[in-house]
């Protein structure tokens, strides 16, 4: 395993399951830029995009969980996994 600082490669992905959460990532940043953006309950949008933020951050975390199961990623308490959109890699960042 590589080791960059508090970060351990801890598996890959392949480059169709990297493409999926870029999409869910990018939509999950572009929403909530909407949203801050937006600031008004009373927008005939704001339930439309707070709708649309639950179901993409719910799919979000679907495909790490999957794929934490598929590949058996090493974990740690208060950790987190994230992903190099370059490489497909996947690291686990350890909280300091």
């Amino acid at each position: 395993m590589k080791k960059e600082s508090n970060k351990i490669v801890v598996g890959k992905v392949t480059d169709e399951e990297r493409n999926e959460i870029r999409l869910l990532f990018e939509r999950k940043n572009g929403l909530n830029e909407l949203f801050r953006s937006l600031n008004d309950p009373k927008h005939p949008l704001y339930e439309r995009i707070v709708r649309d933020m639950g179901d993409t951050a719910t799919k979000f975390q679907k495909w790490w969980d999957e794929k934490s199961v598929k590949y058996n990623w090493k974990s740690a308490k208060g950790g987190h996994w994230e992903i190099d959109f370059n490489t497909c890699e996947i690291k686990l960042v350890k909280s300091a």
